[in-house]
């Protein structure tokens, strides 16, 4: 039986990489999480895992001092430190605790892969390529969009819904999705636009306010950016 310890205080991105390391490792495998450094020496210790992937920013005790510590007793154990900021120092300093490989959040599938690979020697065949429709994240977001998208959100709202930091959303968002926030947001409002522009006849003063413009002009001036003519030149042909 394989045996993984996430270390990771941020909820989203443990069940992210939870999900993730299940689909690829079966339902036999042994996948815990620790949501600090204290309690992941304490896990590390009961279940002897084969790897560690190791948050670095955490409460109570941070992810290089308990690698630190883990490494004393559990020298060939290896740790994927994985941080949301990319600074050398941290690079350097989850090497000096004992770290095997350093990943950024949100982290890169392909990488995590590598990972698997390397430390617990799995064949290339045995790790597939992620399905973006079985993304935990998307999933929530998907269903957030879905009841916000007709009022005036922005990035900072969003990001608390998700109960994420600004910074991580958009580090995330743009992982997940290949765009940005505003990006997929002007794009999903355009085509909830069309549809009610198709199949309603309701007055594009007024379809407006139901995808998000509270300004009918400045709605026509996007509208046309994505489609290339108006709403109204849209609905007439």
């Amino acid at each position: 039986m394989i045996k993984i310890l996430i270390a990771e205080d941020e909820p989203l991105s443990l069940q992210n990489l939870t999900g993730h390391l299940r689909r690829r490792l079966g339902e036999d495998a042994l996948i815990e999480g620790a949501s600090n450094g204290r309690e992941a020496v304490e896990r590390a210790r009961q279940i002897q895992p084969a790897l560690i992937f190791m948050d670095i920013e955490m409460p109570v005790m941070n992810g290089l001092d308990a690698a630190s510590i883990l490494h004393k007793t559990q020298p060939e154990l290896p740790i994927i430190f994985l941080t949301a900021f990319d600074r050398f120092d941290y690079a350097v300093g989850a090497m000096r605790a004992g770290g095997t490989d350093y990943l950024l959040k949100p982290f890169d599938r392909a990488q995590v892969n590598a990972c698997l690979r390397r430390t617990l020697h799995l064949p290339e065949q045995d790790v597939e390529q992620p399905d973006e429709a079985e993304n935990p994240f998307c999933t929530q977001f998907s269903v957030w969009l879905t009841h916000h998208y007709m009022q005036d959100v922005s990035l900072e709202q969003a990001a608390e819904a998700m109960g994420m930091s600004s910074f991580y959303f958009s580090r995330f968002f743009r992982t997940a999705y290949n765009q940005t926030f505003v990006e997929y947001l002007t794009a999903y409002r355009i085509r909830q636009a069309v549809h009610l522009l198709e199949e309603t006849e309701i007055p594009v003063r007024d379809i407006a306010p139901r995808v998000g413009y509270a300004d009918a002009g400045y709605f026509s001036k996007v509208f046309k950016r994505h489609v290339g003519v108006t709403p109204t030149e849209y609905r007439n042909h």
